[in-house]
């Protein structure tokens, strides 16, 4: 049930990332045309993401406007717009494993 539960959750965060970016000539961070992912981005198994959220140390980051995060969101997501990104990935531990919506 949990991976089934996981496993909507990245179904989830991946379609949402395709409707929050926008064209390509305009992003300071390139996204891969085929697969709509950040470019270096790599695709995290539902496995993998459910022991990182039962242990405590994944942040789920929704890049998405405030309007949108509040109409649905990955739960325990926070919401940072990609103008924020960078300076609050400054203040994220390194040893912390992100995970973009």
């Amino acid at each position: 049930m949990r991976i089934s539960f996981v496993a909507a959750m990245l179904v989830m965060a991946l379609s949402w990332s395709a409707n929050c970016l926008a064209a390509q000539s305009e992003r300071r961070y390139p996204v891969d045309p085929d697969t709509r992912w950040a470019i270096g981005a790599k695709p995290t198994p539902a496995d993998e993401l459910k022991k990182r959220l039962e242990a405590g140390n994944m942040l789920i980051i929704d890049v998405r406007s405030p309007a949108q995060f509040e109409k649905e969101t990955l739960p325990g997501a926070i919401n940072v717009p990609m103008a924020a990104l960078e300076a609050h990935l400054r203040t994220v531990s390194k040893e912390t494993y992100i995970v973009f919506t």
